[in-house]
């Protein structure tokens, strides 16, 4: 055999030698696919929602209904002059925050051309008077003369004409000086009641007119706070529709509180009145709280209190009216309410339990719900799901007040 035989019969040995090793490793492979154990299937894991829960919170009696408003004066006029003139007379207390009592002369405008023209009018009565008298005097002699024959009934009749016309010069010499009279009052402004200066707009020395504003003045013995409530807030109030608000023979007391500095004083109050209309872009109603003797100092109802400030028109005041008694109640974080009616409450074994409740009424964090269908030691969720039905599983969080993660922990 030549050598290049040789060598192609080599080549085609260690071909086959080669598929050989490639099909029995092959078979080897499926072999071990099909005879590997299979691994244990294990169930898909349910993972349950997350929850925040809280204590409902239970109480007894009256519902008390919050609001704020800004102190308002029961009485605020502005004084204005009816009289041209100068003035000439300024009251020391007629400048801003100053007080003055009921009749107190605030402004004199000028007295003497009103007291000289009054004069002329007195003048002018007298001797319209005088003309009446001399004419009935001589229409008493004319009647004499008619009745003997020797004055003609023309004549009789013209005196008649003059003594009438002397009566009606009497009669509008009397009202002009009555008019006079008036216009002389009119220099001196006094104050109607006692009360403060809001604001002055008036000097020494400056002529006035008719119908001009001089001054703003209000009323400081009492002072008024309307606050707006909605009608589920007005509904938990006794009886406010009556002309006053009363509980039994009492009416309806309220606590007026406002900030001053760091801390915190409160007037008694009481609900005064309900206004007329309703609020067209509110929907609300104006309850108007009533404080008496408001320069009286405020009690302090909190720390840090130094100076008490009386109750000054234009504070901004928080109250608290005394509200219907409501027996029993439960209050809950505001964010609870679901749908404006339901609580989702953690029921046993950790599952959602739904609960229709009847709202009495929200303020700001906290609502103030029926406590029928509660029950005692009753804990709400107060975290927001996608999905609620009832009986679903939940897991319950504790947010601890030290670390800022949430940790999982199981309801008792």
């Amino acid at each position: 055999m030549s050598s290049s035989g040789q060598i192609g019969h080599n080549q085609w040995f260690w071909r086959f030698v080669a598929l050989g090793v490639l099909a029995a490793g092959i078979a080897g492979f499926v072999a071990l696919q099909i005879l590997k154990p299979r691994p244990a299937v294990s169930p898909p894991v349910r993972q349950l929602p997350l929850v925040r829960v809280t204590p409902v919170e239970f109480r007894n009696g009256a519902l008390p209904v919050t609001g704020h408003g800004l102190v308002k004066p029961r009485a605020e006029i502005g004084l204005a002059a009816e009289i041209s003139g100068k003035v000439s007379y300024v009251s020391p207390a007629l400048v801003t925050g100053g007080a003055f009592s009921a009749g107190d002369v605030l402004i004199r405008i000028d007295p003497e051309p009103f007291r000289a023209a009054l004069a002329q009018a007195r003048a002018d009565r007298e001797s319209a008077l005088a003309t009446l008298k001399l004419a009935e005097q001589q229409l008493a002699r004319n009647q004499q003369l008619v009745a003997k024959g020797f004055l003609s009934r023309q004549t009789l009749d013209e005196r008649i004409a003059g003594r009438d016309q002397a009566k009606a010069a009497l009669a509008r010499a009397e009202a002009s000086e009555d008019s006079r009279r008036i216009d002389l009052e009119r220099t001196t402004i006094r104050a109607p009641f006692g009360g403060k200066v809001l604001s002055e707009k008036i000097d020494l020395g400056e002529t006035v007119q008719p119908g001009k504003e001089l001054a703003r003045i209000f009323a400081d013995e009492v002072v008024e706070i309307p606050v707006s409530l909605t009608d589920r807030d007005v509904a938990l109030i006794t009886d406010p529709w009556r002309d006053n608000a009363y509980v039994g023979n009492e009416k309806v007391p309220a606590t007026v509180t406002v900030e001053h500095g760091n801390a915190r004083y409160a007037w008694p109050g009481r609900v005064d009145r309900i206004e007329a209309a309703v609020d067209s872009a509110t929907r609300t109603f104006n309850v108007v709280v009533r404080v008496d003797k408001p320069a009286a100092r405020g009690t302090p109802v909190s720390a840090g209190a130094a100076s008490p400030p009386p109750l000054l028109v234009g504070m901004y005041a928080s109250v608290e009216i005394a509200g219907r008694d409501q027996g029993r109640y439960a209050v809950v974080p505001r964010r609870a309410l679901r749908d404006g009616g339901t609580l989702w409450l953690l029921g046993t074994g950790d599952t959602v339990s739904i609960q229709p409740v009847r709202v009495l009424r929200e303020a700001n964090e906290t609502a103030a719900v029926s406590a029928e269908g509660l029950p005692e030691g009753a804990r709400v969720i107060v975290s927001d799901l996608k999905v609620v039905t009832q009986g679903m599983a939940v897991r319950v969080v504790v947010e601890p007040r030290a670390t800022p993660a949430p940790t999982e922990h199981p309801a008792s």
